[in-house]
């Protein structure tokens, strides 16, 4: 409790102190010329970090896009007839149990059928 008032008095001396000197009016410095130098190189950084980052991101999305975007052949094999059907997929639209081809069909497998993926020839 203690330390909750004395918290609180140190708040207002801090803005009663604030206030008093506020409106002094400010000292004047000796006139230094302005060093443009030791200005610069902090935004130079700060600029040269922000453009590292965004082609980083550009390289990530891209490489993103680019494996969602692989075509993949895909075999359905029905494990009690055993006839086997041949998609093209892209590897973005292969699940587990379902996948769309390239020209759009959903397919989802039945627990029979089993799925094997390899690259294009």
């Amino acid at each position: 409790m203690l330390t909750k008032i004395l918290f609180t008095l140190a708040v207002i001396g801090l803005v009663i102190a604030m206030v008093r000197f506020r409106d002094r009016p400010a000292r004047t410095p000796a006139r230094h010329p302005p060093k443009q130098l030791g200005k610069r190189w902090p935004k130079v950084l700060a600029i040269s970090v922000v453009m590292l980052m965004l082609a980083g991101t550009a390289v990530i999305i891209y490489l993103n896009w680019r494996d969602s975007h692989q075509i993949l052949q895909v075999q359905v094999i029905d494990s009690r007839s055993g006839r086997v059907s041949d998609y093209q997929v892209y590897r973005g639209q292969l699940q587990e149990r379902r996948f769309v081809t390239l020209d759009g069909r959903q397919v989802q497998l039945a627990e029979t059928e089993r799925l094997e993926v390899a690259a294009p020839p």
